[in-house]
């Protein structure tokens, strides 16, 4: 998408401004219309008056460039300028730092109230081009990226100085280029990360991978892990080897604290790509000692753990108010009910958001309280949006390319299609049928529109879609889209224009294909100069869009027929010039498809409404329906529901006939477009194969895997994340992030439904809407088109985009959560809630696992995969050694510890017993399962890979094993005589012989409930079961008192209890039930509540 040239938008008056900013900055015309929005005539009047910089002297070039060095912060730039711009009187010095300034900072306000010096250190920020390359370096040798590179280097660089940091880099790379080729530079830097970090055996590991032996060497190995935990710019050789190793070790526990990376997560509403660019900003502007002191100064405020739920709107709230969204008056309700709060704490708050939007390394000096206000009271929105702007090009640009890609499995796509689509052109009976169309039915990114697009190699397809003007989606809007979607403001008879509308239609393709020339030529040749014609790729379609206004034009002239009449005469016309293609048998059947007309994105249709509040579809088909049989005419619209009121609103008596056709079947949706999995690679080999993004995005739709390559290839910023982005919006069905209050059901079941596939009833009218915009999959539509099954199938890029949501802040997981208890409760979802409770949880454990390092920094993030020994942790609460295991194995119980590893970010169904080679195939996929219905003992089971060290180590299906999950949801005591039940045996799951764990969540035990005994299994051969129990929701430690509060909500749901329905709808108003919709409750479902009927009195 072009850049809009400044003329199209402004004033003359602004365009000369805008003309003086760029000839002040060097810059060109795209950069002159992303900035210019920020400045303000003032700051020009002040710049041309600086002495020497706005002349005509040969050295401008020189001057203006030195100008840009200075206020983009370069070091040492600011004595260049002022050296060649000859200043010497203080006043323009102090104006030329304030204009500065204020270029890199803009506010409406022009004075910033900050002395020169404070202005000269924030303009000095960024980092010098050798401290960047150097940064660059120190990520190789680390393998980060992103944020945490940002924290680790700049950590460093604060503690040691650059010089230190540069000598240990060097001597690093030196040292680490030991190792032998045969060592993958991957598995090396996992090593040295795990010496340094102070794991037990890392050392020695690394020792024997880079073959050391040198005494020097081996001392200068741990003085760089030491200089790396503790970096400090005194020296370190005074102390023994002994005594920095203990020291590495010894402190194993300060690394679990918290980074100021998370800490800053956690303080601030931002999306991940936001997250890394705002903590960069604010670690290269002020450093991370600074940015630790502001997280403490907010956190000794907020107190976040006393707002439960409410923390994240507080934090929405703050970010409100530093962003100058919110003013000082509302400043009191962002802390609402926070004991103590007083007028230090209101200053306090006022100089850290002072310092959020406008960071620096040195402190405030004294400004005051209303400078701090005034400058925080502008809102900083161009340099965001022209970063949007760069983003949303390239991203496009590469969507573009995406949907050119070559097309896959024609043969199992296109062709039962299109027989479908001329079976349904040869039936068509306006007696028998409401219209001669139908619908294709799928999510975004599914291919409908490449299949239509495909089946104009075969029929003649009038293309047309309807999307907005403004959408860079492909394929681009149709030219003839503002036809077929006219203003309402026109207040048009809807009937009798798109009774023209589809004359000229039929009129232009006469004339196209009757030409003499053009009928001897194959009609291969003949629907290929069409599609040229008339096909919106690169603006062909114009001159198509020109004729059938131009044809309109002289209908409307011709006002003595009837328009239906003309409408008939040209479908026979068109149907006549157009050769038929022999079916199998070499004959050309009557009324064979001849014109298909396909509407994209028609939707809108339903959307747009006369002036009688009809929407356009029912005009269009009642016109369509009057086009006679055997013309060759059918017509498919994408994401359309037929299935419509037949009421006219406008009547007298509101029962005016103008539903469409006089029959009353409706042709079969086409919902089967097997486009999944088209572009899955070959089984990964490696831990690191695995985990690869790249590959992973390829399970689903074609869509995420291309566009992660092809943004990846280029060398495009945050691809993984940009990847996620777009996933989420589909999800989501639009760009912004909505808070857990504005969260819709839609939205709701779109993120539950892409991680554990809750599914809706079919009476529902939700399904209709997951389908057609939140990227759900229509599963079966029956013969009325009344009921429609829609379900999410396991695809790892939604699935993904789902958990990053959620974990945001546990305010959306209680969200989801209670509002899938009242479905439940409500019949809306079917299914057992203690099963969808316990597979919430694991998710959730999963999110709050700390991640499985990877050496490779384009492996998969967001906590996916985890050691299973940190997973169990994280449920219990409890260090592995210290979790009471049941097992007649204890070696394998050391095993599973010491080697598991699991990943899975999504459930799916399956319908079988899985054997070792299913699990692996499990695993490739980031999925676990929901056992088959009735599955004997398990209700839930993932992959567990029993790994070596190196991420290297080819995958092998004997490393498999599994960990089984048993869910019990009702009130009374568990029977543990089942218990022999719960194992690999009565499962029937085959060819694992390895170690194996069982999981049992008794969710409404109380609190009384004490573990039993369990039974051995039947088999005698299976003898390798480790067991745990977790009894009560109390006892799984990761889970917060919202959460916990939201899943009993969800395991108690039963439909059959009326109170508890009515209870559950006021969980979100907190307002109680009062007692006359209680005792109408209990009376009219007397019986399921046991509620006394009292003995009524004969009068």
């Amino acid at each position: 998408m072009a850049l809009p040239t400044i003329e199209s938008e402004y004033s003359q008056e602004l365009i000369q401004e805008s003309k003086r900013f760029a000839k002040l900055h060097l810059y060109q015309e795209d950069e002159r219309v992303q900035f210019f929005n920020q400045m303000l005539e003032a700051y020009h009047d002040d710049l041309e008056d600086i002495p020497n910089l706005n002349s005509n002297k040969s050295n401008q070039d020189i001057v203006l460039s030195r100008w840009r060095t200075f206020y983009q912060g370069e070091k040492g730039s600011f004595s260049k300028l002022t050296e060649v711009l000859k200043l010497t009187e203080e006043d323009d010095i102090k104006q030329l730092v304030e204009l500065a300034h204020f270029k890199r900072f803009p506010t409406k306000e022009y004075s910033s109230g900050m002395s020169q010096g404070e202005m000269l250190t924030r303009i000095q920020t960024i980092y010098s081009q050798e401290v960047v390359k150097e940064r660059e370096r120190f990520g190789k040798l680390h393998f980060c990226e992103g944020a945490v590179l940002v924290e680790s280097f700049s950590v460093i660089l604060e503690a040691a100085g650059f010089e230190k940091l540069q000598k240990y880099l060097k001597h690093l790379e030196r040292i680490l280029n030991l190792k032998s080729p045969a060592i993958e530079q991957e598995d090396l830097i996992s090593s040295w990360r795990k010496f340094y970090q102070g794991e037990k055996d890392g050392f020695d590991r690394l020792k024997k991978m880079l073959n050391l032996t040198d005494g020097d060497e081996i001392k200068e190995l741990i003085q760089l892990a030491y200089f790396n935990r503790f970096p400090t710019k005194e020296d370190s050789s005074g102390m023994s080897e002994e005594e920095m190793l203990d020291a590495l070790l010894a402190t194993i526990e300060s690394r679990k604290r918290p980074t100021e990376l998370e800490r800053f997560g956690k303080l601030h509403v931002y999306d991940a790509d936001s997250l890394v660019e705002q903590f960069t900003v604010i670690v290269e502007a002020a450093g991370v000692k600074r940015l630790r002191e502001y997280h403490n100064d907010l956190e000794g405020i907020f107190k976040l753990e006393s707002f439960g739920d409410e923390a994240f709107s507080v934090l929405s709230r703050w970010q409100d108010f530093y962003q100058g969204e919110a003013s000082i008056a509302g400043l009191e309700t962002i802390l609402k009910g926070t004991a103590g709060l007083n007028a230090g704490d209101i200053k306090k708050l006022i100089q850290l958001a002072h310092f959020k939007r406008f960071p620096t390394k040195e402190g405030l000096s004294g400004m005051s309280q209303e400078t701090m206000l005034r400058a925080l009271r502008t809102v900083p929105g161009a340099q965001k949006k022209s970063s949007n702007v760069k983003r949303t090009e390239w991203s496009d640009n590469i969507a573009r390319v995406c949907f050119g890609e070559p097309y896959r499995d024609y043969d199992r796509i296109a062709p039962p299609t299109l027989q479908t689509l001329r079976d349904y052109a040869t039936q068509w009976r306006p007696a028998q049928h409401k219209v001669p169309c139908t619908s294709i039915v799928g999510p975004t990114f599914s291919g409908k529109s490449r299949l239509i697009l495909k089946l104009t190699e075969h029929v003649c397809v009038v293309y047309i879609c309807v999307q907005p003007p403004k959408s860079t989606d492909q394929p681009p809007r149709s030219q003839i889209a503002d036809l077929m979607l006219p203003a309402t403001g026109l207040k048009l008879d809807m009937d009798a224009h798109y009774t023209c509308l589809l004359t000229a239609i039929f009129r232009v393709v006469t004339s196209f294909f009757s030409r003499p020339h053009r009928q001897a030529k194959p009609i291969v040749e003949q629907l290929d100069a069409w599609n040229r014609y008339s096909l919106p790729s690169d603006n062909n379609d114009v001159r198509f869009s020109r004729d059938v206004r131009k044809t309109m034009m002289k209908l409307a002239t011709q006002s003595t027929r009837s328009p239906t009449n003309r409408l008939c005469e040209a479908a026979q016309e068109m149907n006549l010039s157009i050769q038929g293609m022999n079916d199998k048998e070499g004959v050309v059947k009557e009324g064979q498809l001849k014109l298909l007309l396909a509407i994209d994105e028609a939707h809108l249709l339903t959307d747009h409404k006369d002036i009688y509040e009809i929407p356009y579809l029912h005009p269009l088909c009642r016109v369509l329906s009057t086009i006679p049989t055997s013309q060759g005419f059918f017509g498919v619209f994408t994401n359309t529901n037929f299935r419509v009121d037949e009421r006219n609103p406008a009547s007298d008596d509101g029962q005016g006939e103008w539903g469409f056709g006089q029959g009353h079947e409706l042709f079969a949706p086409i919902y089967s477009i097997p486009t999944l999995d088209l572009f899955v690679p070959p089984s990964p080999t490696s831990w690191r194969e695995l985990i690869s993004p790249g590959r992973l995005f390829n399970y689903g739709c074609p869509f995420y895997g291309l566009y992660f390559q092809l943004a990846t290839e280029l060398d495009k910023p945050s691809p993984f994340e940009m990847t996620l982005k777009i996933a989420r919006m589909k999800l989501l069905g639009h760009w912004e992030f909505p808070s857990p209050d504005d969260l819709t059901s839609q939205q709701i079941f779109a993120l539950l439904g892409s991680i554990i596939e809750t599914r809706l009833s079919t009476g529902s009218s939700l399904n209709w809407d997951l389908v057609s915009k939140h990227a759900a999959h229509c599963m079966f539509i029956d013969p009325t088109q009344e009921n429609i099954i829609s379900a999410y199938p396991p695809q790892f890029a939604y699935a993904s985009a789902a958990n990053t949501f959620l974990c945001r802040d546990d305010a959306y997981w209680i969200k989801c959560i209670n509002v899938l208890a009242r479905a439940v409760q409500t019949d809306l979802v079917a299914g057992d809630a203690g099963e969808m409770a316990t597979r919430c949880i694991l998710l959730y454990a999963m999110q709050k696992t700390e991640k499985l390092h990877s050496a490779n920094s384009s492996h998969i993030k967001d906590r996916y995969s985890v050691r299973l020994k940190d997973f169990l942790t994280t449920l219990t609460g409890k260090k592995p050694e210290e979790i009471q295991f049941g097992t007649t194995d204890p070696e394998g119980k050391k095993r599973l510890l010491a080697e598991g590893r699991i990943f899975f970010n999504h459930f799916t169904r399956i319908g079988y017993a899985p054997n070792a080679g299913h699990l692996m195939k499990f695993l490739h996929q980031g999925l676990a399962v929901r056992c088959q219905p009735g599955q004997e003992g398990l209700s839930d089971l993932f992959t567990v890979y029993l790994a070596p060290e190196s991420e290297s180590h080819e995958l092998d299906v004997k490393n498999n094993t599994f960990c089984g999950v048993q869910t019990k949801n009702h009130d009374g005591p568990i029977q543990w005589l089942e218990s022999s039940n719960w194992s690999k045996s009565f499962a029937d799951i085959q060819h694992i012989d390895n170690p194996y764990l069982i999981l049992l969540f008794f969710l409404r035990a109380k609190p009384s409930e004490k573990a039993g005994r369990w039974l051995e299994p039947y088999d005698q051969d299976d003898t390798r079961r480790v067991h745990y129990q977790f009894l009560g929701l109390e006892q799984i430690a990761c889970l917060s008192r919202g959460m916990i509060t939201a899943l009993t909500n969800l395991i108690t749901a039963d439909p059959e209890d009326l109170l508890k329905l009515y209870r559950s709808s006021k969980l979100e108003s907190n307002d109680s039930l009062d007692d006359h919709t209680i005792n109408w409750v209990r009376n009219v479902s007397r019986h399921y509540q046991g509620t006394e009927i009292p003995e009524q009195q004969m009068a």
